[in-house]
Parts: structure tokens; C-alpha cells; sequence
């Protein structure tokens, strides 16, 4: 199945715009409502990192371009 995409628009990409969306702290429950996501790519690996930046925890996501988990 297709999934219809703006004109230039990766998988990736939409990923990022929902990782955009208010990320809540699982530590200490505060909603960055600006909130940035840093990606960073090695290892066939892309890496996004939010900090809070009340309690500067760290949320981690991973994502493995080789196929394994």
C-alpha cells in the first residue's frame, strides 16, 4: 500500500514532524512544547535525542538500518 507524501518528503522525515509534536519528559512529566530532536547517523544506525530541558534526562530513539533489532 502507498502512502501519499508532500512532493520531497521521506519516511524519515515524517517520523521527525511527529517526533516535533510536544515531547513529554518520562522523568519528571514536563511537555517541551517547543522540543528539539538532534539526529545524529552511525553504524547504519540514526539516533534521535530530546533533552529536557528542566531536568535534562535524556530521550533516546533508535532506529537500525541493517535490518536486525
Amino acid at each position: 500500500m502507498s502512502m501519499r507524501r508532500p512532493s520531497g518528503t521521506t519516511a524519515l522525515d515524517l517520523y521527525r514532524e511527529r517526533l516535533r509534536e510536544a515531547p513529554t519528559c518520562d522523568q519528571c512529566g514536563y511537555t517541551d512544547e517547543g522540543g528539539v530532536w538532534r539526529t545524529g547517523y552511525r553504524d547504519r544506525r540514526l539516533v534521535y535525542r530530546h533533552t529536557c530541558p528542566r531536568c535534562d534526562a535524556v530521550d533516546r530513539r533508535l532506529f537500525r538500518l541493517d535490518g536486525n533489532e
